[in-house]
């Protein structure tokens, strides 16, 4: 199929794109995010510092980053790579058991919808890892939070300096709407252009290891908010 039918394919539902700019956290990027530590402020100098922890105190308060709230559409996904940091994993106290990333998407009432633990095996100082939450039917706002619910200060299994960059799947070109530009870097893809390996993976919708019609088609849904 060439560009063109494609392009004249989809000229109908351009309109229908659905704005979902996905919130992201960084020392670059973190306004409106909220951290439950009222003793830290969230702000460059912190998160630079290392200040910015997710565990459990020993008074039982939970220490977590809660996005601002985004639009969303029901039935989407929104994948997330996360950097972390572990302080004192060489410790011999160390308990990896306890180093357990969680995310979760709340509605704009703030009730958990969604939510994915990542629970290692082995762990570095730097980790990175990959993380996916569906958006759930009817629902068109939400927010992310993050979590260490197992960590505490005793086993060191603290979560650091967290980097968190996200998108809505189907936005292929990171632009944060699922629209004709998204097929259009499909199609990059599809007819061999020289694209970069992240733009490649994103262009897999459907996760068959290879970029074809398929994933266009699954391009199209998302658009129309039928996937």
């Amino acid at each position: 199929m060439t560009k063109k039918i494609v392009l004249f394919l989809v000229a109908c539902v351009v309109a229908l794109a659905m704005h979902s700019q996905v919130p992201q956290f960084s020392p670059q990027e973190f306004d409106g995010w909220i951290y439950t530590n009222p003793a830290i402020a969230l702000n460059q100098t912190n998160i630079m510092a290392d200040r910015i922890v997710l565990y459990t105190t020993s008074t039982g308060l939970h220490l977590t980053l809660t996005s601002p709230q985004f639009n969303c559409y029901g039935g989407q996904s929104i994948d997330m790579r996360v950097t972390w940091i572990t302080d004192q994993w060489q410790d011999p106290g160390f308990d990896v058991k306890k180093v357990a990333l969680t995310a979760t998407l709340l509605d704009n009432s703030g009730v958990a919808v969604d939510s994915v633990t990542y629970e290692p095996t082995s762990v570095s100082r730097t980790n990175y890892i990959n993380l996916s939450l569906n958006v759930p039917a009817g629902m068109t706002q939400a927010s992310l939070r993050f979590a260490a619910w197992k960590a505490n200060v005793k086993n060191s299994g603290a979560v650091k300096q967290i980097k968190m960059t996200s998108y809505l799947r189907g936005d292929v070109n990171l632009d944060g709407e699922l629209s004709v530009a998204d097929i259009n870097a499909i199609l990059q893809v599809l007819l061999g252009d020289d694209v970069d390996d992240g733009l490649r993976q994103r262009a897999d919708l459907n996760a068959d290891q290879e970029v074809t019609v398929a994933d266009i088609n699954c391009e199209i849904g998302y658009i129309l908010g039928l996937s």
